[in-house]
């Protein structure tokens, strides 16, 4: 790739956070140093308390690529989420963690592999789970590359698969194309499902990234209480508060159906994610608690 900016693809960065002094500066520095040239990155302050603003605020007077904003109080995390992506411009679009570090080459990598696979919605460098200390762990987090995979099985990799991807490098038409970041839990496996069935997912070999495992291991009832707090942005209503995963289903459900695929392909999928979505559920309650013990 080369270093002109006007001749490469836009990728912008949105960074939704909230207290995160102890890493940012790492964080922004690591965008900071990455090979690829064209990119901007948008800080959204969620009315934090520590020095979050502080650190953000520096990184944007030194770096002209770099926007800060904060909210006058704090407006919940997906919301957060959502406003990054509808301020975004560009031909690509990445999230990124206030706490994570990426290879310096994985944006050059990422471009590089979706402007040769045009029907590539989403690429996605190796990532690993590290501790406060940047130490990695031996946690699974492979995820396949969806080329010359059929529909039907690109969607339930999606499925049955980690959420990882979510934080890879998107393409903008197609993120546009979806509902984004909604207000329910499980809004980013939808959010999956409506980009793996516009397009494959697709591996940069040669990137990586580190995921900071930053939240305290949680049992099923803890994680369901955690979505279920206002503050989190996930339920706006008083059943959402009830039963934070009821409009999961339907929103799969929904993502399927409109899906630019055949119908064939469309009736083969919803007949096997009707009894996949409560096995799907049992499965995440045992893997919580088994974590959490």
């Amino acid at each position: 790739m080369g270093t002109d900016q006007h001749s490469e693809p836009r990728v912008f960065i949105g960074m939704p956070i909230y207290n995160e002094e102890r890493f940012l500066s790492l964080a922004l520095e690591s965008l900071r140093s990455q090979s690829y040239a064209n990119i901007q990155i948008l800080i959204s302050d969620n009315a934090s308390t520590d020095r979050t603003g502080e650190i953000g605020r520096k990184a944007a007077a030194e770096d002209a690529r770099i926007t800060y904003l904060r909210a006058d109080s704090n407006i919940g995390a997906i919301a957060n989420f959502r406003l990054v992506l509808d301020k975004a411009d560009g031909d690509y679009f990445m999230w990124a963690a206030g706490h994570d570090v990426w290879s310096p080459d994985l944006i050059a990598e990422s471009v590089a592999i979706l402007e040769a696979n045009d029907t590539a919605t989403l690429a996605f460098a190796s990532s690993y789970w590290i501790n406060a200390d940047g130490e990695r762990d031996d946690r699974d987090t492979d995820y396949p590359d969806t080329r010359n995979k059929s529909v039907f099985s690109r969607f339930f990799t999606v499925f049955w698969g980690n959420m990882h991807p979510v934080l890879g490098l998107m393409r903008m038409k197609n993120l546009k194309k979806t509902h984004g970041m909604q207000n329910f839990a499980g809004t980013d496996l939808v959010l999956l499902s409506e980009m793996i069935l516009m397009g494959d997912f697709v591996h940069a070999p040669n990137a990586w990234w580190n995921r900071r495992d930053v939240r305290k291991k949680e049992t099923h009832a803890e994680r369901m209480k955690r979505y279920a707090d206002p503050q989190f942005g996930q339920a706006i209503t008083a059943l959402d508060r009830h039963f934070p995963l009821l409009r999961l289903p339907i929103a799969l459900l929904g993502a399927v159906w409109r899906a630019p695929i055949t119908w064939p392909q469309r009736l083969m999928i919803l007949l096997a994610l009707l009894p996949a979505l409560p096995v799907r559920y049992i499965v995440g309650r045992r893997k919580a608690n088994a974590k959490r013990n």
